[in-house]
């Protein structure tokens, strides 16, 4: 029996997906009926991997590039936290670095089954703006 990696190694491995272009692999990590608040209090939560695949094609795929630097992380049960400074550019050249803090669940079967994402949208919408 093969071991399911820890919620931590899952967060981290949708965040090098979102790094390295990889919509495919990213969505993969989400179970069907995933929730995602991203960022909590500022849009709509996305329900399903359908409408997640709709959130990466209209918003994570608008920019040129995406890093996290992960400052520190927990892990409890089937849940990690992990906070980190995420820096964006868009294809015309802005750029913007923001903290948040990313909450992952993962269900029974090592899929992704909620992202609470926890940053200041207008903000960083303030800073790509310039």
């Amino acid at each position: 029996m093969d071991e399911q990696p820890s919620p931590a190694q899952v967060a981290r491995a949708a965040m090098a997906a979102v790094q390295t272009g990889h919509r495919d692999a990213w969505l993969a990590l989400f179970a069907a009926d995933t929730r995602v608040e991203d960022p909590v209090g500022h849009l709509p939560p996305i329900a399903g991997r359908a409408a997640l695949a709709q959130f990466w094609d209209g918003a994570i795929s608008a920019l040129a590039s995406v890093s996290f630097d992960v400052t520190r992380e927990w892990e409890t049960g089937e849940e990690a936290m992990l906070l980190a400074t995420v820096t964006i550019a868009t294809a015309a050249g802005a750029s913007a670095s923001y903290d948040g803090a990313f909450n992952y669940v993962i269900d029974g079967d090592g899929k992704i089954a909620s992202l609470r994402a926890f940053w200041d949208l207008p903000a960083v919408g303030a800073a790509l703006a310039g």
